[in-house]
């Protein structure tokens, strides 16, 4: 049985030699992801390779996402970890080269990636660190002529106290954080990505649409303004803009883990579920993300908990569940990615997953998506498997939106498309020649799915493409029986 929720594996030093690359994607990845926060240029480049020489080993299709890192506001080196009590004073020194001293005054000094943070913060505000481990509230601030550092400072007298690591997040709820869509570094890794061959890009801390026109702006520079974009919502405005951003965006990511320190966080499953069915009545795809399976980085088995947050993520109606650390340094990614594989057959098979009625997904309304439209009724309502024919990969991705019970199978010539649509609930893409005439296209999806052990001989599939080579002419539909016949 084919699954049809999609599973996207962060790479990382477990996953990153070829042998192991191979094992998560022979245990079921759709999509890999590579995390620009992380990575060099030159890594972003060599994990991109080992992901298609993997692929062309077991001759499949696999999809990249580039993750770029935003404006993410870290603390500095801090060597040993520092430990902090409730009511100690901590103080950020507005210079990411800050190393920690033990002189008498300066025993909690750090610094911060971030040196502007000091005009974005006030007095009052709360301060988090290490995803919500820490936090405190902002006590003091001091100018670079005020400080006896030789830069600006902050001070933030802790409310909840701890062990405090290097690199390790800073965020800052209730602030106006003046950061760029883009950071220099973001943009120096999109320009590698994109050329090494990226599948998706997605952009971290979408605030508005704006981050969105800048974004695609950018591809447009660099030759690919048809890469889509995966905005992450993780700041509670992008909650408050997420009509807007869908707008623009070709799918969203919850990424619960710094919007689950943004905002209260027994707010997030409410959120989550808002955020899905936002982007289902857009026809946007979306991926789930953050812990699922994360107690599995150092044991061989999750929790039931973990289990039944994969399930209600499927169940809500996501595209894909994702993995971070359970891959990129877990113990057994190969493992995690089975046992997520498995979680979400037996939730396909065994619940039925709220779904919208198809008036209710608006790309599909107006008289020039009637066909498409009758198509997702019939396919919703039958057992013949759905067979779009796809220049861009769109079709198929709205036909998946109608949650039917029957194969989706995506013929396209478009390699990239292919890879593409690995992120797609329920879509099974398959890669055919230029097409160039309704008989051919009809041929063509034949042989690729006898080939494929997906049709045999006799079978009903029905057929959705167009009968002019126009991109998006999607205006054909007719049930075929499968004879066979190959020119």
């Amino acid at each position: 049985m084919l699954r049809k929720t999609k599973i996207v594996a962060t790479i990382g030093p477990a996953t990153s030699s070829i042998e192991n690359m191979t094992n998560i994607l022979e245990a079921g990845v759709d999509i890999c992801r590579v995390n620009c926060s992380h990575c060099s240029p030159e890594q972003i480049r060599s994990t991109i390779s080992t992901i298609r020489r993997a692929a062309n080993h077991l001759q499949r299709s696999v999809g990249v996402l580039l993750d770029l890192q935003g404006p993410k506001i870290r603390t500095g080196v801090i060597e040993p970890p520092l430990n902090l009590n409730k009511e100690d004073v901590l103080t950020v020194v507005m210079d990411q080269n800050y190393k920690p001293t033990n002189d008498e005054g300066k025993e909690r000094f750090i610094g911060t990636t971030w040196p502007t943070m000091v005009n974005d913060v006030a007095v009052g505000e709360r301060v988090l660190f290490a995803d919500g481990a820490l936090s405190g509230t902002v006590s003091g601030i001091r100018t670079k002529e005020e400080g006896t550092s030789g830069f600006a400072e902050i001070d933030i007298t802790m409310i909840n106290g701890g062990e405090l690591k290097s690199r390790k997040g800073i965020n800052l709820p209730e602030s106006n954080i003046k950061a760029p869509a883009l950071t220099p570094k973001d943009e120096a890794d999109l320009i590698t990505g994109v050329r090494a061959g990226a599948d998706y890009v997605a952009l971290s801390f979408v605030r508005h649409a704006e981050d969105m026109r800048i974004i695609k702006n950018q591809l447009s520079a660099l030759g690919q303004p048809n890469l889509p974009v995966i905005a992450k919502i993780e700041k509670p405005q992008a909650v408050e803009n997420i009509e807007e951003i869908l707008d623009l965006a070709e799918g969203i990511m919850v990424a619960r883990g710094d919007l689950g320190v943004e905002i209260p966080i027994a707010q997030v499953p409410v959120v989550q579920k808002s955020l899905i069915k936002s982007a289902s009545k857009k026809g946007r795809l979306v991926i789930t993300a953050t812990q699922m399976l994360e107690s599995m980085t150092h044991n061989p088995f999750p929790t039931r908990a973990e289990v039944t947050d994969v399930a209600n993520a499927i169940l809500d109606g996501s595209d894909a569940v994702m993995l971070s650390g359970e891959t990129s340094v877990g113990v057994n990614p190969a493992l995690t990615v089975e046992t997520m594989s498995q979680i979400a057959i037996e939730t396909e098979q065994g619940a039925q997953a709220s779904y919208l009625p198809i008036d209710q997904i608006e790309p599909l309304q107006g008289k020039y998506m009637s066909v498409v439209r009758a198509a997702c009724y019939i396919a919703r309502n039958g057992n013949r498997p759905l067979v779009v024919f796809t220049w861009s990969g769109r079709t198929a991705i709205l036909a998946a939106k109608t949650r039917p019970k029957c194969p989706i199978f995506a013929i396209s010539p478009n390699v990239q498309v292919v890879d593409q649509l690995r992120l797609a609930w329920g879509v099974h893409a398959l890669l055919v020649p230029q097409i160039a005439s309704t008989e051919e296209m009809i041929i063509a999806a034949e042989q690729a799915l006898m080939e494929s052990d997906l049709a045999k001989e006799g079978d009903e599939v029905l057929i959705l493409g167009g009968n002019t080579p126009l991109r998006g002419a999607s205006n054909l539909l007719k049930i075929e029986i499968v004879n066979g016949h190959i020119d």
